[in-house]
């Protein structure tokens, strides 16, 4: 038994769900940009208001007794929807039609038993839903997730729904054997319990899908961009391309910092990454709307730029706005020039264009692999930037 009485839980739950569901989706729409997962981890703090105050009307008068069957259904599609967003996390198909049929389940068992059962009419179909969606997002959570992905907020979360799959599972035999008026039920599972279990559920669920899913925003965008220069990686620049709907013809400019190595000497290394980052930034600054920069550690010197109107102006542009914005070094003005190989194809090929234009870039020529066919498609300009790092 709790020490606190009915009356008094019934209006703090309510208030409860409103702020942390608040909470939620404001988290979620200040991230920008909501995936799968957090669609579906939206899902079930909607529901819980839903369903808070479809049970409220319901208890506020008889002629609303089918409320009943819209708060059942909104609570077990909640319970589903962290199963859903579970699955959608790891990559597979979210099945929310699943979810949202067992809620028509439930509703439709409240609505088939009729105004006469009372508020636990369909009351067994709607335990137990909960029961296994909550279980079945426990298992999700913590045995089938990849071991690389278990986090601890992603284990405090199926813990959490891990109980409460196995307090409405004790609540669903019980009711089964004895009702909502057996001794048993009203000793040990009565409606203050019960909104405690709730509440326990909303708050750990709210608090560890905000954990988390900014803990895997953050490890996207370490993947996604570099920390140092703010472009994209290399792997995330081709696919973002190549994902463009309705994207035709692309230039490609494969970019190296000219006289590296001399910077390097005269400033040390401190002096070429400021280069490399000046750099950076300038292109960064020029990219025209659909275009996009990248860069792979392994070629420090390196940037990728993609472009889809004119190539030949934007690195005229380019190399002006290094002269007008010079480096500023140990008191010394820098000014940065670059030298630069194209390719121009298909938007789908940027793979292959990738390719082709850093391996110009360095005199590979079409040693790099490039299949002959995709080749023929590609239209190459190197460019021999000469001018040295200039100096005054």
């Amino acid at each position: 038994m709790t020490g606190l009485d009915e009356t008094t839980l019934l209006v703090v739950s309510p208030t409860v769900q409103l702020v942390v569901g608040a909470l939620y989706v404001l988290n979620v729409w200040r991230r920008g940009r909501p995936d799968v997962v957090d669609r579906c981890w939206t899902l079930p703090f909607l529901a819980a208001i839903v369903t808070t105050f479809a049970y409220l009307a319901s208890a506020a008068s008889t002629a609303l007794w089918w409320a009943v069957a819209l708060g059942n259904a909104s609570f077990v599609l909640g319970l589903g929807a962290i199963w859903s967003g579970a699955r959608a996390r790891e990559g597979r198909r979210t099945l929310l039609w699943v979810v949202a049929a067992s809620a028509g389940v439930a509703a439709l068992a409240v609505l088939v038993e009729g105004p006469d059962e009372g508020e636990w009419a369909g009351g067994l179909v709607y335990l137990l839903g909960i029961s296994v969606w909550g279980i079945m997002a426990a298992v999700e959570l913590l045995g089938r997730s990849h071991a690389a992905r278990r986090a601890p907020e992603a284990v405090a979360l199926g813990l959490t729904c891990a109980a409460a799959g196995t307090y409405y599972a004790v609540r669903a035999v019980a009711f089964a054997a004895g009702g909502a008026e057996s001794e048993f039920w009203l000793r040990w599972l009565p409606t203050s319990t019960t909104t405690l279990i709730n509440l326990m559920l909303i708050l750990v669920g709210a608090f560890t899908m905000m954990a988390l899913r900014t803990r895997e925003n953050a490890e996207v965008a370490a993947v996604r961009y570099d920390p140092v220069l703010g472009t994209r990686t290399l792997p995330h620049l081709v696919q973002a391309v190549a994902a463009r709907e309705g994207a035709g013809r692309v230039h490609v400019l494969a970019l190296r910092l000219l006289d590296a190595g001399a910077l390097r000497d005269a400033f040390g290394r401190d002096g070429r990454e400021q280069a490399r980052r000046h750099l950076a930034d300038v292109v960064l600054d020029l990219l025209p709307t659909g275009g996009a920069a990248g860069s792979d550690p392994s070629r420090g010197d390196e940037l990728v730029v993609v472009l889809p109107g004119d190539a030949d102006g934007w690195l005229r542009g380019l190399r002006r706005a290094l002269l007008d914005r010079p480096l500023h070094l140990d008191g010394d003005t820098v000014g940065l020039d670059v030298g630069c190989a194209a390719a121009s194809g298909s938007a789908r090929e940027v793979v292959a264009l990738v390719r082709t234009a850093r391996a110009r870039l360095t005199g590979e020529g079409r040693a790099d692999g490039v299949p002959g066919d995709v080749t023929a498609d590609v239209t190459a300009d190197v460019t021999a930037a000469e001018p040295d790092a200039r100096t005054a």
